[in-house]
């Protein structure tokens, strides 16, 4: 019942909020027009998901960089943006590194962010990827073959602004996904910071199934992989303490997926979050996600500084893969407390 009405409320907002695309002509029924790189552009009326037409790139002979981009206003109090689109491959081969394939990314803030990443064959699929804004007021969308040959077709393009009221809503759908652990409380004297977070000692400190490895890392002589061929919550937590004059945590962690995938949900992804509790137990507030990743992709550093709750006196890192299939590693996870 919770969710329905999560639903309605949802609904209800973005009606009154987001309903406006950023993107504009992104069913390419105008051709090329908003669009740059109308010289790479082809405009498909034949191969489409939706209206008269459908927007594709190609390339057979030399694996370079081949794209289109779109550059958007972001409006005053948008929390973050839903990137979404039916992408389709063709014969796409990969390229020399694992993320030279047909690309869709999110520029905001001088960051990029992969919405999707595509190889080989594949029928319509529709890709939709939540992202916080943090303050930017523009962005821009990059549709491209990275370095790779094939045919790449996209269709009903679409960036939504979400208010603080859809974005919060979203977010408490997705906090429920993720399962609630029984964490016993440490001794009272004893101070717990967290322990190991570039994971040189293997998993001490933390706790639930993974690997440690040689094979990939970011720094030192191992990290953290996390793999699963099943679509399960697979992953570790760690708990800790927090100082009584903290106002704010910092949280960043390095991590690199391999050939991960989406599960049936948008949050179905490789994740680190942070829950806040008065107990080791007792939430005081929703869960927080510091990073989300899927596709190919080299190290990539995540960082985000956070409010601490009221009455919050523990901490507890998850990283996981929430439903995802493939592998995600993650190194040197590091918290700092600002009074």
């Amino acid at each position: 019942m919770k969710k329905i009405i999560c639903a309605i409320a949802l609904a209800s907002s973005l009606f009154t909020f987001g309903q406006k695309n950023l993107i504009k002509n992104g069913g390419f029924e105008l051709n090329s027009e908003f669009w740059r790189g109308e010289n790479i552009l082809t405009i498909n009326p034949y191969t489409k998901k939706n209206g008269a037409n459908a927007g594709c790139i190609s390339e057979f002979v030399s694996p370079q960089w081949k794209g289109i981009d779109q550059e958007f206003i972001i409006p005053k109090n948008t929390a973050a943006v839903e990137v979404s689109a039916w992408l389709k491959a063709d014969g796409v081969e990969k390229g020399k590194n694992s993320w030279n394939k047909a690309v869709m990314v999110l520029e905001m803030a001088g960051k990029n962010q992969n919405i999707a990443e595509l190889e080989g064959t594949t029928q319509w699929q529709l890709v939709k990827k939540i992202i916080p804004v943090d303050h930017s007021r523009s962005g821009r969308l990059m549709l491209a073959l990275s370095e790779c040959t094939g045919t790449f077709y996209f269709d009903e393009i679409q960036v939504i602004p979400l208010s603080t009221q859809d974005y919060n809503i979203i977010l408490e759908e997705q906090t429920n996904q993720y399962p609630v652990a029984v964490i016993k409380d440490a001794t009272p004297l004893e101070f717990l910071k967290l322990s190991n977070g570039n994971f040189e000692k293997g998993l001490e400190g933390w706790r639930g199934g993974a690997e440690v490895v040689s094979e990939e890392k970011y720094e030192g002589q191992k990290s953290l992989k996390l793999s699963s061929q099943n679509p399960v919550w697979t992953g570790i937590d760690q708990i800790a303490d927090i100082p009584a004059d903290a106002q704010t945590i910092s949280v960043s962690a390095y991590a690199k997926p391999q050939d991960l995938k989406q599960g049936k949900n948008d949050w179905n992804k490789g994740v680190m979050i942070v829950e806040f509790t008065s107990d080791g137990s007792k939430k005081t507030s929703q869960d927080q996600t510091i990073f989300s990743v899927l596709g190919s992709g080299d190290w990539q550093m995540f960082s985000k500084t956070l409010e601490i709750p009221n009455g919050s006196k523990k901490y507890r890192i998850m990283i996981a893969l929430n439903e995802a299939t493939g592998i995600m590693y993650v190194d040197d996870v590091q918290v700092k407390f600002n009074p």
